[in-house]
């Protein structure tokens, strides 16, 4: 993506502003152009700036990425980027519409869940691209004299960050709903990153999600040491209730989206390489007597996914909606990840 940046000096500026929590770490990036920690031997382009301010990031931005863990997208980062745009705007009285337009692309993968339920049992999920366009676009922050929007696009698909920082070609979907060329173009690099486009924002965000049920259930397969006929067996059954469960819960989800890079293909390398199906394995492994938490310490060297989490937000949707005995495998993985179910019940659920 930071190459594109200086490709295109027509379009984009040069730099890539990056904000990062540490300090150590901005000086790491910015000197040595390498993040020891999570991709260590990577180069890291020159035009890459890390930041720990905020605001400074944000100065100027017409396109800002939030690739935090949806659990960590706070208050007071939205606030930061409403804060950003106001000033942008007060500063310029003759900002147009279409260049005050703010597009951000988000990266997260995860659900928040709506637990106040009525008598029939409704619920609802909130996907981190709706907490973010509702949150932006609320009537604090428009300012019809500048006719403020921000566009709100998720990025998905089966693009593994360490194969990435080598410069090995992957691929991903871009979830846009006004399909902006120009956001595009941030992203679509056919050497090493190919891009697919599509409006169907949901089903991206969906299949990004579910995948991570998926592919705990592999895990608890390779923990009790399967082989691939079970683990095809696994994703398949995982597939279809993905598609089922996005296309009963989304709003105009698209099927062709399954069968794009944040579909089925993302689905496959999260469920063959992911974190999460480690994670699982070593659950497994350990009987189950290790609290997931302490599991992506001894690990995975402390690095937090988002898997276990969204697969207890998928549950307790479905409990909530009455909707379990709809979805058996990923109620399945639940029981077993989260209320002492057999390991081997991941089989039996396949045979229903």
């Amino acid at each position: 993506m930071a190459s594109n940046l200086t490709s295109h000096p027509d379009v984009f500026h040069p730099e890539l502003q990056l904000w990062v929590r540490r300090k150590e770490l901005a000086d790491e990036i910015n000197t040595t152009h390498e993040n020891g920690q999570y991709i260590p031997g990577a180069l890291i382009p020159t035009n890459v700036i890390a930041n720990t301010e905020l605001s400074s990031v944000l100065e100027d931005a017409d396109v800002v990425i939030v690739g935090v863990p949806h659990q960590y997208i706070t208050d007071a980062m939205i606030t930061a980027i409403k804060d950003a745009k106001r000033e942008r705007c007060n500063a310029d009285a003759d900002t147009d519409a279409e260049s005050s337009t703010v597009h951000v692309v988000s990266l997260a993968k995860g659900i928040y869940l709506d637990e106040d339920v009525d008598q029939e049992g409704s619920s609802s999920l909130t996907r981190v691209s709706e907490r973010l366009h509702q949150s932006l676009n609320n009537s604090h922050n428009v300012d019809n004299s500048h006719n403020e929007v921000f566009v709100i696009s998720v990025l998905m698909g089966a693009n593994v960050y360490d194969q990435m920082g080598r410069d090995e070609f992957a691929e991903a979907t871009l979830g846009c709903p006004t399909k902006d060329p120009v956001v595009f173009k941030v992203f679509n690099d056919i050497d090493r990153l190919n891009v697919s486009m599509t409006d169907d924002v949901a089903g991206v965000e969906f299949c990004a999600v579910l995948k991570n049920v998926v592919a705990l259930g592999v895990g608890f397969a390779v923990g009790q040491d399967l082989g691939s006929n079970t683990k095809a067996a696994i994703i398949r059954r995982g597939f279809k209730e993905t598609i089922k469960f996005a296309k009963t819960f989304g709003e105009n989800v698209n099927q062709d989206t399954f069968f794009e890079s944040a579909g089925i293909a993302d689905l496959m390398t999260t469920c063959f390489s992911g974190r999460g199906q480690r994670l699982a394995a070593a659950f497994v492994k350990n009987n189950g007597e290790v609290p997931w938490g302490e599991l992506e310490k001894q690990v995975l060297g402390g690095h937090q996914i988002p898997d276990w989490h969204n697969v207890q937000m998928v549950y307790k949707f479905l409990d909530a909606k009455q909707s379990r005995h709809l979805f058996p495998f990923f109620t399945t993985v639940y029981e077993i990840g989260f209320a002492k179910a057999s390991p081997a019940q991941i089989v039996e659920v396949l045979k229903r």
